[in-house]
């Protein structure tokens, strides 16, 4: 790489194995080799590395962690440069009576959330992948997470947005108050862009009270749709949970064999359900719950202590990994989103496509919110079996598109899921937000065949 003048000083690397490394996500779809990756550690550098990239003709893909799940993170060009934020990992402020705090992009969700405890606060989204996830790629793919039912998605506590854009101007978007109604609203449009408009620099965001206790029930189920109709009883009944996730049975036996965490292995379904509060109120909930999932024949079992609570915890984000030891087995990752009301349908509809293809399909998620993964199982070199594992996919999300529901919930769209965008979108809604990213990325350098 030649004429590197304008940014001198800052961390890059042209390195092949750098190059092959940073090429891919966690969604494993393969992208481009890029020409360079560039580890900014404050805005100065992004602007530096903006301008030089669009003198030389790069396009810029900013990425985090690379935890995405939907290929968001890769080049799909050649001549490409990689703005890797993971450098940038400092919290500036805890504001402890504005209830916010300011942090860089490559602060990994998990340690924001063990910093907070020192002040007795917490930020409630949570990724499955918040050990390794970073707060602006949280932002960029406005991601989710278990408690989303109760305290909302990422998006719902952004106040503010540094973000610099493909001319390498620097701009604040939205603000430190929590009410703000001044024009239009420009900070929601970079939510969820997936990098698409620019790069987000420095984040606000705001936090909350510990919740006083905390406690979580198991409740196991001998059916998927006894455990798909129990979820809207419960949030009929006035309890509004922390989280309530569902595991199916093939992520029960899965999470059991690898970890023996005496789940109920042999149910069909479970849920997860965590409640806080105050304590005497939790009390009062937890019966009503235990009252509700009883006419649904559910078993219920309570765990009141932290290390019960995180056992359970550790069997629903093993789920993942332990799909990854599976050496024969290769998995195309969906997560889609439906009403609740439709919950059970298309848990139903998802074992029948198992049943017919003969290909399993292991799903698990945010049953509250009508949030589900989809994991369907291919064997590794069987590209007719891949090709069939890819027909389901079309499947389900017309499926779930004809009842309400929506192809991504927090995954976002990158491009593993970019050839399905027109069963969601009609021409003039993706027209549309063709035109907004003109506005703010008029030459299209800004992670390019993302979306759309």
């Amino acid at each position: 790489m030649k004429d590197l003048t304008l940014i001198n000083g800052i961390e890059i690397s042209d390195e092949k194995e750098d190059l092959i490394c940073y090429s891919y996500d966690a969604s494993y779809s393969k992208g481009s080799l890029p020409e360079l990756i560039a580890w900014p550690k404050n805005t100065e550098e992004i602007v530096r590395i903006v301008k030089w990239a669009t003198n030389k003709g790069l396009k810029i893909v900013p990425r985090g962690a690379g935890t995405g799940m939907a290929g968001g993170a890769i080049p799909i060009n050649s001549r490409s440069i990689i703005v890797s934020l993971e450098k940038m990992r400092e919290i500036l402020e805890v504001n402890t009576k504005n209830f916010t705090t300011t942090l860089q992009p490559g602060v990994i969700n998990g340690e924001l959330q063990k910093e907070l405890t020192i002040y007795e606060l917490f930020y409630p989204p949570d990724p499955a992948s918040l050990d390794y996830c970073t707060i602006g790629g949280n932002v960029a793919t406005n991601a989710g997470g278990p408690r989303a039912i109760k305290y909302g998605v990422t998006r719902n506590y952004v106040l503010e947005l540094e973000t610099v854009l493909s001319t390498g101007g620097v701009f604040t978007l939205g603000g430190k108050t929590f009410k703000r109604v001044t024009g239009y609203e420009i900070k929601e449009l970079f939510i969820g862009s997936e990098g698409t408009l620019g790069i987000i620099s420095k984040v606000t965001l705001r936090v909350l009270p510990q919740p006083e206790e905390v406690i979580t029930l198991l409740v196991s189920f001998d059916s998927i749709e006894s455990a798909g109709d129990a979820v809207p009883k419960i949030i009929g009944s006035g309890i509004i949970p922390r989280t309530l996730e569902f595991l199916d049975s093939s992520c029960l036996q899965l999470v059991e064999t690898n970890y023996e965490l005496g789940l109920p292995s042999a149910s069909e379904a479970m849920l997860l359900v965590e409640l806080d509060g105050e304590v005497n109120s939790l009390k009062r909930q937890g019966e009503k719950i235990v009252d509700i999932v009883r006419k649904y024949k559910g078993e219920t079992q309570v765990a009141t202590d932290y290390y019960s609570r995180e056992n359970l915890w550790k069997a629903r984000r093993s789920i993942s990994p332990c799909i990854l030891k599976m050496k024969d087995k290769e998995k195309i990752n969906i997560d889609i989103a439906v009403p609740i009301d439709n919950l059970s349908t298309i848990l139903k509809k998802l074992n029948k496509l198992s049943i017919e293809s003969k290909i399993p399909i292991i799903c698990f998620g945010h049953a509250g919110d009508g949030n589900i993964h989809v994991n369907i199982l291919i064997n590794k070199g069987n590209e007719e079996e891949k090709k069939q594992g890819f027909e389901i996919v079309k499947k389900i999300f017309e499926f779930t598109v004809s009842i309400g529901g929506v192809i991504s919930g927090e995954h976002g769209i990158g491009i593993t899921k970019k050839p399905y965008i027109d069963i969601q979108l009609d021409r003039k809604h993706i027209e549309l937000m063709q035109a907004i990213k003109r506005v703010f990325d008029p030459k299209g350098i800004m992670n390019p065949g993302k979306i759309f």
